[in-house]
């Protein structure tokens, strides 16, 4: 381990820094470009019961890819610590399974599938906390969160969902600078806070899809976020 720190520092010296400058900018600007990986956690409601008395519970399908775009803008406040805001257009879609169960607790039926399409602008703000810098190369965590609001509210659809949430996010990433820009992979998890279920659904009233809403008593949302960054 000893030996290892001045190693390290040997082979720092030895390596030709690109964009040295760029890190003691007040301000600077970028883009993301990525895909993320979203479900639903569902909490069963233990109430409804549909008109033959049987019972439902809802459980997501898997996590299901989807596609995301952004831009960044970073304050540095000293010199590990950032501040940034990151708006990203999140366009994707998660799936929902419903088993029924009889009066007696057995199984009946296929499990039906309903799908959620999700159009979200995420409007988040993060610290990111950067590691000293080797080379070309600096890692760094991030940690922060912020209002997600949904554009996806056609009220045909079995599943309705709330137009605003709350999400909180946390990950890491690696600063590569490269002869021309920083290129940052990054990856996050990122939890919603609020119940996304609209359980205003008129469209839905008197039809066999009210299930879908009723056997739910609440429905947040998680994510799995790669994204790759330029700045």
């Amino acid at each position: 381990m000893l030996v290892s720190i001045p190693s390290m520092a040997q082979l720092d010296r030895n390596i030709i820094k690109r964009l040295t400058q760029v890190d003691r900018q007040r301000w600077h600007f970028g883009f993301i470009l990525g895909m993320n990986f979203a479900d639903f956690v569902t909490q069963p409601s233990t109430i409804w019961k549909d008109e033959d008395g049987n019972s439902w519970y809802s459980a997501s399908a898997g996590l299901s890819p989807a596609f995301n775009v952004g831009m960044i803008i970073d304050l540095r406040c000293v010199e590990y610590l950032n501040i940034r805001f990151t708006p990203v257009l999140n366009l994707g879609e998660r799936h929902l399974n419903y088993t029924c169960f009889n009066p007696a607790g057995e199984r009946i039926g296929d499990v039906k599938t309903t799908s959620v399409a999700t159009t979200t602008i995420d409007i988040p703000f993060y610290i990111k906390y950067s590691a000293k810098r080797y080379g070309n190369v600096r890692p760094y965590i991030i940690a922060g969160g912020g209002p997600q609001f949904n554009l996806n509210l056609d009220p045909e659809v079995p599943i309705l969902l709330n137009p605003f949430d709350v999400q909180i996010a946390f990950g890491v990433g690696l600063n590569i600078y490269t002869e021309y820009f920083k290129f940052c992979p990054e990856i996050k998890f990122a939890f919603g806070l609020l119940d996304q279920l609209n359980r205003n659904h008129p469209e839905m009233e008197g039809t066999t899809d009210i299930l879908y809403t009723n056997s739910v008593d609440r429905l947040t949302s998680r994510m799995l976020i790669i994204s790759f960054n330029f700045e």
